[in-house]
């Protein structure tokens, strides 16, 4: 009875990774098109910095070869002895025609580091659109102008963008591409299509200058771990929709430790057990190559280790298909790793009921309902 159910748990996960794969393809083959440059509104781009990310100079640099007709850049440093000053400082001066301001400002609003600096970069923003993006992030030249194409819809109130890992060197780097190019970003898509709900990204988000007015500025969003999914809330709350750009942006990951890459998903595990439970306790069933080892190790007979065996070759045969789609850069010798990425998250998985404490940038916190977070001392 128990094998049966371990079966059919592994066949539903592979049917599921299939369809990753089928959504994955229908929607970076979906073609939008770019409005006439007198209809794009001026932007206030916000990047909230802190330490020297992997190649955050090309990352930075991305953002001062934007091809749009008018936006300013703002770089939020809380710490004034942060080593990303000195860089922001260079790369200024190398353009001096882009409109860009460096903004070291230590004041607090709440638990959220990332919050706190991103206010300080909303009360010096000046236009009236909005772009949160994250220092590890790397775009092309027609980035803003494709999402805020996607943006000029009166339904629409937030575009956030789907992101691949690149440039892997590191097992961690390695692990952390894989997972968000075989099952992050194309989960964004398919949760999408089977519930209708949009996943709000903090990585990349463009919305208007009145939705933080009307949620009373960012600390409305300060004394949560998910802030990103917090304002998603607010704009559904609005009446507005969330649109997901078909625009792929690059999430740079080099040389990630496996700690990193361990800590960085615990922290995630806990955060979405105190979003949904009922997701999150579905969530196993789209790991088959985990189901699988349960089952082996539940009961060590020659058709447990066949089941593994094949869950494990049939997920990443899927898998790479899937990261192709999004134009992923990893060797085929990377995608090897795929079965040991799926073990160490499903493991990962347990972790958060048994234990609710993260460590976020040097800080101990606990996490309860809607990621609200408790500091915690000692």
């Amino acid at each position: 009875m128990i094998t049966d159910i371990i079966h059919a748990a592994v066949f539903f996960g592979l049917v599921y990774t299939v369809f990753l794969m089928v959504v994955t393809t229908l929607e970076v083959r979906k073609k939008s098109y770019l409005v006439q440059e007198c209809e794009l509104p001026p932007v206030s781009i916000l990047k909230p910095l802190k330490g020297i990310d992997d190649q955050l100079e090309q990352n930075l640099r991305s953002f001062f070869t934007l091809d749009y007709p008018r936006f300013e850049l703002l770089f939020g440093v809380n710490d004034p002895d942060d080593p990303a000053i000195e860089l922001v400082k260079c790369i200024r001066r190398e353009y001096p025609a882009v409109d860009s301001k460096l903004i070291i400002d230590s004041r607090q609003v709440g638990l959220n580091p990332k919050i706190n600096n991103l206010n300080n970069l909303y009360l010096r923003s000046r236009y009236s659109h909005l772009l949160i993006s994250d220092s590890n992030v790397r775009v092309d030249s027609l980035y803003l102008k494709w999402i805020m194409s996607e943006y000029l819809n009166p339904n629409v109130g937030l575009v956030t963008s789907v992101f691949r890992g690149s440039q892997g060197r590191s097992l961690g780097a390695h692990l952390e591409n894989l997972h968000l190019n075989t099952y992050i970003g194309p989960n964004v898509f398919a949760i999408k299509r089977l519930t209708g709900k949009s996943i709000t990204i903090g990585k990349s988000m463009l919305f208007s200058k009145d939705m933080i007015k009307k949620i009373k500025g960012f600390s409305a969003l300060s004394d949560f771990l998910a802030e990103d999914h917090m304002l998603g809330v607010y704009v559904k709350k609005a009446g507005l929709e969330i649109r997901h750009s078909t625009h792929i942006i690059d999430n740079v990951n080099i040389n990630w430790p496996l700690e990193r890459f361990l800590n960085r998903h615990l922290r995630w595990a806990k955060m979405r057990r105190t979003l949904n439970m009922f997701h999150y306790l579905a969530e196993p069933l789209s790991n088959p190559v985990f189901i699988a080892l349960i089952g082996l190790i539940g009961q060590p007979d020659l058709i447990s280790v066949y089941t593994f065996l094949l869950a494990s070759a049939l997920k990443t045969i899927i898998d790479v298909i899937t990261a192709r789609q999004l134009e992923a850069d990893s060797k085929w010798y990377h995608y090897l790793l795929i079965p040991v990425k799926d073990i160490l998250i499903g493991f990962v998985w347990l972790v958060p009921f048994v234990d609710r404490k993260i460590s976020w940038r040097g800080n101990w916190f606990k996490i309860s309902k809607g990621t609200r977070l408790y500091p915690l001392t000692g």
